[in-house]
This record gives structure tokens, C-alpha cells and sequence, in this order.
């Protein structure tokens, strides 16, 4: 088996867009079109600073129109277009590994690609879990503050057996569903706890496509929705039961952008390490913009410059802007 050293094939601007696309390629929410690439946060970013404000203008809604008249004095009253402000905030985040995490040992055609598709799955899984965490603050701000309209819950913790009325099923998703009312349309995956995707598929509920070719399987699907596995997903255990919580998402309802890195990776060599058998360390760093549509990250409780994992997920960093229909999003809480 040969040996590769880091120095020997490490090359900064390689291993920079080479793991910029392998975490895009990666992540799920942006294979699903759920998290899609935001030309004006990127214009935003762009100019620097961690933390912005954009303007949008509301629905015009469907008042009843004007009716036309032969008189000239009658005037016609303009409505007004209203705006509504979300603010962002960046996450300035960086990771690194030694040769002991990545093994030195590299015996692969290309070990340029065997690192970087690692960390590359690194931080897809991270920027899954960053919009996963938000997505659950967004439902605690909207349990708290707007009555919870976003929400549908089934599940309890009494005791004794948990009934089919608590569990997951296409009537509690479609319930959900309804929370957008006529533009419920826009929906079009769900992410759901591993435990929740295995009961529907001893249901036979699951639908699995796979490529025709190689026989790979390319996504799955729950009542015409993508579904997305992840226990990130909250499980939380109760005196009597688990209550598992499912998100619905629409195309594009989360917005993606990436800030200025200066180093965006660069490698050092500790000589003296491992009593002086040497050390490759290969330092990762990024600067994410993950933002769902229609809200405010107020950063009301966020104590550094970049926020937390437990701060996103946290009600009083949320402010929806937009009203419920505009939302593409809806959350199920089951039982199993």
C-alpha cells in the first residue's frame, strides 16, 4: 500500500473547490431543491460583515377590484404594496483533521478526492443540521408567538399503547399540509427521524426510485413528497412516550450563500509530533448563509459572532414576517 503524504498532494485551490463541490453535491436539502442558492443574500454577504437585512415586498393579495365608471371625478384609491425586513446572520465556522483522522495510508486513484469528498460530507452534514436546528427554533417561535398555525400534533404522552390516532399517517401529514391552505401546493418533501421513515416502510408506504442503469437507489418518496432521513430530527422522550417531530418543506424555502473566506483551507506540518514521526494537519473553514424565507433571525440571545447550533434552535431568535400561507413549511408531531 503506498503512502501519500499530505504535502505531497495537497494544493489549496484544488482542495477548495474541490470540497465546495462534493458538500454541494452532498447535501440532501439541496439535492431535494429545498435549500437552493440565493443570488441577492450572496449580493448582500458580499459586501462583507455578518449580518444583514433584507427587503421584500408582500403578496398583493386579492382585494375585490376597482369598477370602472363613465364619471371622471371618481378616482380610484391606489393600495398600498407593504415590505417586510428579514434579517440574517452568517456563520463563520472551521473544522481541521490530522493525517491520524484521515489516514495517511491513502491507497485511491485520486486521494485528492478521498480527503475532500470526507470533509466535504463534513460540512454538508453540518449545514443539514444547521438548517434542521433552525427549522425547530422557527416551530418553537411559532408555538410561542403565532398559535401555532405552522403545526400539526397527534402525539401525547399519556400511558398505555400508542394508538394508529398518534401515529404518523397520510391523514396527519396532509393535516399539516392544510396549514397552507391553497398554497399547500408548494410542498414537496419531508424530513423525517429514521425510526419514523422505518414504520412507514413495514406500511409499504415508501416509494423507492432507483436509477434504471445501475440499480442505485436516487431518492424515495411519501405521498408524492421527497423524503429526507435525518435524527437530527428531534426524538424526545417523555414520562410515557417518544414524540417524534417531521418537517414539511417547499422548493426554494430556504436560501443559501456563501461568505468571504480569506484562507479558506491551507496545511501545517508539525515536525516535532507523534516524538518527532511528524504531523499533517489540514485546516477547513467556512462562512454559510442558510436562511428560511419569510423570517427574521433576530439574534436575540446570540452570544458570539456566528450562532450556535442551540441558539438557531432557540424561539426568541425567530420572527416570522410573512403570513402563514407565504411559508412554505409545516411541521407533524407523531407519536411513531
Amino acid at each position: 500500500m503506498a503512502t501519500v503524504q499530505l504535502a505531497d498532494i495537497y494544493n489549496p485551490l484544488t482542495f477548495a473547490r474541490r470540497e465546495q463541490e462534493a458538500q454541494l453535491e452532498l447535501n440532501r436539502f439541496i439535492n431535494s431543491g429545498v435549500l437552493v442558492s440565493d443570488a441577492e443574500l450572496q449580493n448582500q454577504i458580499g459586501a462583507g460583515g455578518n449580518i444583514g437585512e433584507l427587503t421584500n415586498y408582500n403578496p398583493l393579495g386579492t382585494p375585490e377590484p376597482n369598477y370602472s365608471t363613465d364619471n371622471p371625478a371618481t378616482l380610484s384609491t391606489p393600495n398600498k404594496v407593504n415590505t417586510a425586513k428579514m434579517s440574517f446572520r452568517l456563520a463563520s465556522q472551521n473544522q481541521s483533521w490530522s493525517t491520524m483522522d484521515l489516514s495517511r495510508e491513502l491507497a485511491f486513484v485520486d486521494p485528492v478526492s478521498a480527503i475532500t469528498s470526507r470533509v466535504g460530507q463534513y460540512w454538508a452534514t453540518i449545514n443539514e443540521r444547521r438548517l434542521i436546528r433552525s427549522a425547530l427554533g422557527i416551530l418553537a417561535d411559532n408555538v410561542a408567538n403565532d398559535g401555532g398555525d405552522m403545526r400539526f400534533s397527534v402525539a401525547t404522552d399519556t400511558s398505555g399503547a400508542v394508538t394508529d390516532a398518534e401515529r404518523i399517517s397520510a391523514g396527519t401529514v396532509l393535516t399539516a399540509k392544510q396549514t397552507m391552505g391553497d398554497h399547500a401546493g408548494s410542498l414537496s418533501a419531508i424530513a423525517m427521524h429514521s425510526a419514523i421513515h422505518t414504520r412507514l416502510q413495514r406500511q409499504g408506504s415508501i416509494l423507492d426510485h432507483f436509477d434504471p442503469e445501475t440499480g442505485r437507489l436516487l431518492y424515495s418518496t411519501y405521498l408524492g413528497y421527497t423524503v429526507l432521513v435525518d435524527d437530527v430530527l428531534p426524538a424526545v422522550a417523555g414520562t410515557n412516550r417518544i414524540t417524534y417531530t417531521c418537517i414539511l418543506f417547499g422548493m426554494g424555502a430556504w436560501g443559501w450563500a456563501n461568505g468571504k473566506v480569506m484562507v479558506p483551507s491551507e496545511m501545517a506540518r508539525i515536525p516535532g509530533a507523534g516524538n518527532g514521526g511528524g504531523q499533517d494537519v489540514i485546516h477547513s473553514r467556512r462562512s454559510d448563509l442558510i436562511h428560511p424565507m419569510g423570517f427574521s433571525f433576530t439574534s436575540a440571545s446570540v452570544a458570539g459572532q456566528s450562532a450556535t447550533l442551540a441558539e438557531l434552535q432557540t424561539a426568541t431568535n425567530w420572527n416570522r414576517v410573512w403570513a402563514r400561507k407565504h411559508i412554505p413549511m409545516a411541521f407533524v408531531q407523531v407519536n411513531d
